[in-house]
């Protein structure tokens, strides 16, 4: 699957108490979610500025390459100070300790973490800082885990201001119409048309749109993992070889009022992502143990065979993510649910 495949820890009350009654045409109360998709936006945006100034100084540890655009004086003199070029230790240790796949485009936040378990832990302290001098102790304690100095003295990076707070409120708003607009179209037999595409009948727009929006609004209000150019876990486990877990099912639980209003929605659910914007494998709460189970005994041999095939260090950072939102989900009560194209808050 090319683009971003997100792993979420889902929050069943949340499709219960707003997705399910949207659906069903009746009226509800948005604000409390309004408010946690605006904090949650704000807390990755204060996060991506120390994970930023990570990654620059990291970079730091290498001397600048001369631009091919230069002069052939400015160049020789480029690369004659690279042989004198004598980085700051801390921009070695910050290099080293570096993993874009986790600090950069992987976790919610910026953590420095070693345990899914501690990075759970993390990822609950970033959600309870309510405040930026709070979300700042966070991102520096994480810091701290690599170099006391670099928490100590590492500036957050100037990265682009976010959009205002009620805008943002009001596009989420628009968002949760456009959920409760689908199925009553569905419902009148009517067309629905989305921002960018032709109007189509929203009985036929329903079952591959529904899904992913209401997915998409869950993903707001709680935290999730990502990466780039990967699949499922159903499909990464049929390229190795290995039967995949038993308690991977179709999403029918967290749509459940929406299946039973419209059969062909169940019937569009499965297991594996074939779409740019898809829902694929969910486990239940009450099954995290056996997800997790199965990757402590099958994950290795999941490594070894992608490893086979030059894509071992992919198959380990996917097979961590995938450990960590279990981690995390089960810490709460959560499930477990893939989807594709869905990119966080402040990331848009």
């Amino acid at each position: 699957m090319k683009g971003y495949v997100s792993f979420h820890p889902v929050d069943l009350s949340f499709f219960d108490g707003l997705i399910s009654p949207l659906v069903a045409g009746q009226k509800v109360n948005p604000d409390g979610f309004l408010q946690q998709a605006a904090q949650l936006r704000r807390t990755a945006w204060s996060a991506r500025r120390f994970a930023s100034a990570f990654e620059q100084l990291a970079a730091l540890s290498a001397p600048p390459e001369a631009d091919p655009a230069a002069s052939r004086w400015q160049r020789l003199r480029t690369n004659l100070e690279k042989i004198d070029y004598r980085p700051d230790p801390l921009a070695v240790k910050a290099s080293r300790a570096l993993d874009p796949d986790l600090h950069l485009e992987g976790r919610p936040f910026f953590i420095a973490e070693g345990s899914a378990e501690k990075v759970a832990a993390a990822v609950d302290a970033y959600t309870g800082a309510v405040t930026e001098a709070g979300i700042e102790k966070v991102a520096r304690d994480q810091l701290s885990r690599i170099d006391a100095r670099l928490a100590s003295s590492l500036e957050p990076a100037e990265i682009p201001e976010l959009s205002s707070d009620p805008g943002y409120r009001s596009d989420v708003l628009r968002l949760l119409t456009k959920i409760h607009d689908l199925a009553r179209f569905a419902r009148e037999g009517r067309s629905f048309a989305d921002d960018n595409a032709a109007p189509r009948p929203a009985m036929d727009a329903l079952p591959e749109e529904l899904p992913w929006r209401a997915l998409s609004m869950h993903a707001r209000r709680t935290p999730f993992w990502i990466a780039k150019d990967v699949d499922g876990l159903e499909t990464i486990c049929r390229a190795a070889g290995v039967r995949a877990p038993d308690c991977l099912a179709p999403a029918w639980r967290v749509y459940a009022e929406a299946c039973a209003a419209f059969p062909a929605l169940r019937d569009a659910l499965g297991l594996e992502l074939a779409r740019p914007r898809d829902v694929g494998a969910f486990v239940a709460p009450g099954e995290i143990d056996q997800l997790l189970q199965f990757l402590a005994e099958h994950g290795a041999r999941i490594i070894n065979a992608a490893a086979r095939g030059g894509e071992g260090p992919m198959a380990t950072a996917l097979m961590r993510k995938i450990k960590e939102c279990a981690v995390y989900a089960h810490r709460h009560g959560f499930g477990y649910l893939e989807a594709s194209g869905i990119v966080p808050p402040d990331a848009e």
